[in-house]
């Protein structure tokens, strides 16, 4: 591989104008497509085969109704507090005609039209009331009548045909009674109905606030963004004569991702670059690297969304991280060019040998995390594997225009990638050293001995951070084991779900009316869901019609329950279907537990049991939440596994491998505790835009794991290579640790404080989703560079010496030759 990118190198160096026009055309080709193909992204997270997902399935198949279909709430308020008027509730229903007539809305619901419904079913109830009294009253003076003659007959004891007629007023007055009480049974049935029903009001106890409901044809992720657009221009465009109107999270529709993140990655890594290269072509040309690879990766991704279904998070996660290794990896060969210039090497062959050198470096790195991206597929998670598969073309391409694209760059811009100043002390040096072999001051060879000594001396001793690590390895091994922990710790409590309304910025519609609806109707409306009861088989429509009023009512008596309404009876009288309101919030604890315990909770009756399912958006949530903490640990022993492998390939040793996962595992719960305290419990929320903490993104360990595990293994590769390199070339344990450590530590340090620069960058995106992914991600990076591979790995390696390189010869024999740094090329140079 050295051999083939030294190659790839020199031509690109010698023929930078045909690798720049490839690419220009491959830019091209990838518009076009984009510009042919591209398709609408979701903003939904689903797994199929969840709990939820089929029973939402089967209620569609019992109550011949699509219960995919996406709904969505517009909150009309007066500004003022006070009740909604007659013309401000005409104006409304006026607009909700016009919403009805969009194409894609299946129906709209007026609040008021509800609120009239229950007003009405309430007098007709209390207009039945005194017509139940009065049959229950003639009901009644009829039994007396037909018992006072009876007991006549009895006192005079007549004959038994003279009770004839008694028996048959007897009779007629049972079948009234039978009727009565059927009538009466469907009037209580009603009333209580009615009563459960009225708890769940569209419309606010003030009358200030209420609620319009407009169902769409498709499912909400699934309608397109013209007709929400649509949708909203209506209400929010009628004359509603001085109502303001708010748009829940479903009407909202996609947020648009401000680009204040990639802006805030570019100048906190061009800020990095200019420090520690000194000019401005040399700091922007990574910058310019990366942007070539995330454009081309995101034109693919955008031109794949016609035909894939994809998350908004999927193109972002790719951004992200094309961004911040395409930085990296163009810096890594750019720095080794301009140190092969400083040791006096040829332009042309100082570009080649960087590639062959640092450019092997990178491709193994970026292999490593393409390996460990693609390793999601793995779990089965459709969303996940497709957001893996993203990431993994992103890396993919960073690589590529590394190892490709900036060589020509570099062999284009020339000695401008150094400062005029270290140019001329370059040029000097030289000068100096061919003037003092030509006049005969010192030998070759002696000269060569002096600068030969003066280098291995400056590199062999230990400066800066490292002189604390290796002067009390033990005690910094220990202390950075225990911050590592202590910041762990919240990881604890960590709960997973998907953000809701709240995780948006407090300007935003979503945001609004979220609160808005919390407010006026109780926390738990914004987590209504839906129950469903398996009824005993054989139930008839007179039992079911019964069994929906008793077992709602023990519903009402479950534990976090704030309302339920009984909403409609299967056709075949097997299930029941019902709204239930929680008392808390969609991210509150309390709720999930709920789902649980309605899922676990049975009815006993005497013709059989009624057992529970929940669907809704709330169950769903948690569903795939739980779905995701499963496959967890399955992903992390196939991440960790493939860490030993492949760092026992890379370094031949089996300590080192041992201490790198498990500082990789030390750093990764550490990102975690982090985040969990940041965005679960608010701890300096305000510094991170958390208005509202709640649970944890319920991908995010298991993304943020596969994406630390491959930018862990990087920093590893590009430190520890140099001591692993240094310690075969005879240098003892302790002295390789120092020599390998001084050769990368800068270049490690400036590409860390990039990464999470840019990482940091997406925390201000304005979308929730993507600002967690960015915190950890950052978090992570953080660790693991600097407290990890910079401290905890030294000192371990320090105090391990030459027996950190101790592998069994057996091992030693079978494994092929991996030359990471291209050892080989500067053999030969």
């Amino acid at each position: 591989m050295a051999q083939l990118l030294y190659r790839i190198g020199g031509f690109a160096a010698r023929k930078a104008w045909v690798i720049i026009s490839l690419w220009i055309v491959i830019l091209l080709a990838l518009g076009g497509s984009y510009a042919a193909f591209k398709g609408d992204l979701s903003s939904s997270v689903t797994i199929p085969g969840t709990k939820s997902q089929q029973l939402q399935d089967e209620l569609s198949d019992k109550f011949d109704m699509n219960a995919n279909a996406g709904t969505g709430q517009a909150v009309v308020k007066t500004s003022d507090g006070k009740a909604i008027s007659s013309d401000q509730k005409q104006a409304l229903a006026s607009a909700l005609q016009k919403v009805d007539k969009v194409d894609g809305v299946e129906s709209t619901t007026n609040p008021f039209d509800q609120q009239k419904q229950v007003e009405q079913g309430k007098a007709q109830l209390k207009q039945a009331q005194p017509q139940i009294e009065d049959g229950q009253k003639k009901l009644e003076d009829g039994q007396k009548q037909i018992d006072d003659a009876r007991s006549k007959l009895d006192s005079s004891n007549a004959p038994a045909d003279a009770y004839q007629e008694i028996d048959g007023k007897q009779k007629e007055l049972d079948t009234q009674k039978q009727q009565f009480e059927q009538k009466k049974s469907e009037y209580d049935q009603n009333k209580e109905k009615l009563d459960m029903s009225s708890k769940y009001s569209s419309v606010s106890d003030n009358g200030s606030t209420a609620l319009a409901s407009i169902s769409f044809k498709d499912e909400i992720n699934s309608v397109s963004p013209d007709t929400l657009s649509e949708v909203r221009s209506d209400l929010a465009d009628a004359d509603l004569k001085g109502l303001d109107v708010e748009f829940d999270q479903n009407l909202e529709g996609q947020p648009e991702m401000k680009p204040t993140a990639e802006i805030i990655g570019v100048i906190v890594a061009f800020i990095v670059l200019l420090v520690m290269m000194g000019t401005f072509i040399a700091a922007g040309l990574p910058i310019l690297m990366a942007l070539v690879g995330v454009g081309a990766a995101m034109l693919g991704t955008f031109s794949l969304s016609g035909v894939v279904e994809m998350n908004s998070t999927t193109p972002a996660l790719g951004s992200m991280l094309g961004l911040a290794v395409g930085i990296d990896y163009s810096l890594f060969i750019i720095n080794r060019h301009r140190n092969n210039l400083v040791r006096g090497m040829s332009m042309k062959d100082s570009v080649a040998l960087a590639t062959g050198t640092s450019g092997n470096a990178v491709v193994f790195a970026g292999a490593t995390v393409i390996i460990a991206l693609l390793a999601l597929n793995v779990v089965g998670i459709p969303f996940l594997s497709v957001m893996g598969n993203v990431a993994a073309g992103s890396v993919f391409l960073a690589v590529l225009v590394a190892v490709t694209l900036t060589p020509a760059m570099l062999g284009l811009t020339g000695r401008r990638i150094i400062t005029k100043k270290r140019w001329k002390t370059i040029q000097r040096r030289a000068e100096l050293r061919d003037k003092a072999q030509t006049e005969n001051l010192v030998e070759e060879g002696e000269l060569q001995d002096r600068a030969h000594k003066a280098h291995l001396e400056h590199e062999s001793a230990p400066h800066g951070w490292l002189k604390v690590v290796t002067k009390r390895p033990l005690i910094t091994a220990i202390v950075s084991a225990l911050v590592l922990i202590v910041v762990a710790l919240p990881m604890t409590q960590m709960r997973l779900g998907l953000p809701d309304a709240t995780s948006s910025s407090p300007d935003t519609g979503a945001y609004k009316s979220f609160k808005t609806i919390e407010e006026q109707f109780g926390e738990g409306r914004n987590s209504t869901m839906i129950a469903a009861a398996d009824l005993p088989d054989g139930t008839t429509e007179v039992q079911a019609k019964q069994l929906q009023i008793d077992v709602a009512k023990d519903l009402e008596k479950q534990k976090d329950v704030d309302t339920v309404v009984p909403a409609a009876i299967s056709k075949d009288n097997s299930m029941l279907m019902y709204q239930i309101v929680p008392e808390e919030g969609p991210s509150a604890s309390s709720t999930n537990d709920l789902v649980n315990e309605l899922r676990d909770h049975t009815v006993h009756t005497d013709d059989g049991d009624v057992t529970f399912g929940v669907a809704g958006q709330t169950a769903m949530n948690i569903d795939i939440s739980e779905k995701l903490l499963k496959v967890l640990p399955v992903y992390l022993a196939i991440v960790l596994g493939l860490s030993l492998l492949v760092l026992i390939l890379v370094f031949r040793s089996v300590l080192v491998p041992l201490t790198a996962t498990l500082g990789y595992l030390f750093s990764l719960l550490a990102a975690f505790g982090a985040t969990v305290a940041v965005f679960q419990w608010g701890w300096l929320g305000f510094l991170f835009g958390v208005t509202d903490p709640g649970p944890i993104l319920s991908f995010l360990p298991i993304l943020a794991a596969g994406v630390l595990f491959g930018l862990a293994m990087d920093y590893q590769v590009f430190l520890v290579s140099s001591m692993r390199e240094a310690y075969s070339h005879g240098r003892g344990g302790k002295k390789s640790v120092i020599i390998g450590f001084n050769h990368s530590a800068k270049v490690v340090l400036a590409a860390a404080l990039i990464m999470a620069g840019v990482f940091l960058g997406f925390v201000f995106s304005g979308e929730a989703m993507i600002a967690s992914i960015g915190f950890v991600l950052a978090a992570g990076v953080l660790f693991d560079a600097f407290v990890v591979r910079m401290t905890l790995i030294p000192a371990l390696m320090y105090l391990l010496g030459s027996k950190a390189w101790w592998l069994p010869r057996w091992v030693d024999k079978i494994l092929p030759n991996v030359d990471v740094e291209g050892a080989s090329l500067e053999r030969k140079e």
